[in-house]
């Protein structure tokens, strides 16, 4: 039997065309060809308009009786620039895709802080320098804490694009709200919002330096970035919650996490080859809530390590402390 769509011969009794995937219509009715012959029963595969979708490429011939699937076969350069062509907004910040995020310099007043080697493109006169610390105190914190938070400052017109290390993006807007952030899950904040590195104090006397934290306040946007989709856990004074510090995303300001060490399970230690959240953990009592990401290892990051002078798992800070 011939397919009506291709005009290719099929075994009779063929439920599908073997070279185009065709539904053969009939099929267990017709088992002799056509008097007239393939060319005229049906037109060849170049007489098709040009605008008809691609058809299934020559290596679908092997699976006889399987129908194409139209997610495998190949787009056409119309396609590929309508369904990825940037998405304009008035708004200072906008996500253009869960991993993307396009920055309205002029919406923003012109400036933005974003994380060192975040920037993957920008239309305008861009410029970007590397932030200071913001006086001595910052200064000499970022120094005790040994930690790689490093911001560059954005400014110019135009629009700014960024991402880091292809992970999903949270955006947040702020009104006048305070939040606390693991510093290699920040990825760019409004110039308006203040920020300052804040150490987990409980954590001093057991770990050298204690545990560093950025701590925002004010108000305009905020992304973040997280290794999968994140979850918000409530805290409630009645119910503390405990998380794997790699996993800690951000928490509510009014929140003073302490660190939990989990003795009983010191043995684990051997098993993994290292400390784990199963026995260091970050506990939260109190009202509030914190924010997780569905994996126990710092997100990779765009951010260079200046020891070795490339980009790759940096740690996050919280976990580089306790031993991860």
């Amino acid at each position: 039997m011939f397919c009506p769509n291709c005009g290719q011969e099929n075994a009779d009794g063929a439920a599908f065309c073997r070279f185009c995937g065709q539904a053969l219509a009939g099929a267990a009715s017709t088992a002799t060809p056509p008097q007239n012959p393939p060319q005229q029963a049906a037109p060849p595969p170049q007489a098709a308009p040009t605008s008809a979708p691609p058809q299934a490429p020559a290596t679908a011939a092997s699976g006889a009786g399987v129908p194409f699937s139209e997610e495998l076969a190949p787009t056409t350069l119309a396609q590929l620039v309508k369904e990825s062509m940037e998405v304009e907004s008035p708004n200072a910040f906008n996500l253009q895709s869960k991993k993307l995020l396009r920055v309205n310099m002029a919406a923003s007043g012109g400036s933005v802080l974003a994380k060192a080697g975040s920037m993957i493109a920008y239309q305008g006169q861009i410029s970007f320098t590397r932030q200071g610390s913001g006086g001595a105190a910052k200064w000499m914190k970022k120094a005790v804490s040994g930690e790689s938070f490093t911001l560059m400052l954005c400014q110019g017109t135009g629009d700014l694009f960024l991402a880091d290390a292809s992970n999903d993006i949270v955006l947040l807007y702020l009104n006048n709200e305070s939040i606390t952030v693991e510093a290699l899950n920040l990825l760019a904040f409004s110039p308006s919002i203040s920020w300052d590195i804040v150490m987990i104090k409980s954590a001093a006397g057991m770990l050298g330096g204690g545990l560093w934290t950025v701590a925002l306040s004010g108000t305009g946007y905020l992304a973040l970035i997280s290794k999968g989709e994140p979850m918000t856990l409530k805290v409630t004074p009645d119910q503390p919650t405990y998380t794997d510090p790699n996993a800690t995303i951000a928490w509510s300001a009014g929140l003073n996490p302490t660190v939990h060490v989990d003795a009983n399970l010191s043995s684990l230690r051997g098993i993994f080859g290292s400390a784990h959240g199963e026995l260091f953990q970050l506990a939260f009592q109190g009202n509030g809530f914190v924010v997780v990401q569905p994996s126990e290892e710092a997100p990779k990051t765009s951010l260079q390590d200046p020891k070795s002078g490339g980009s790759g798992p940096a740690g996050g800070i919280l976990g580089g402390v306790l031993g991860r």
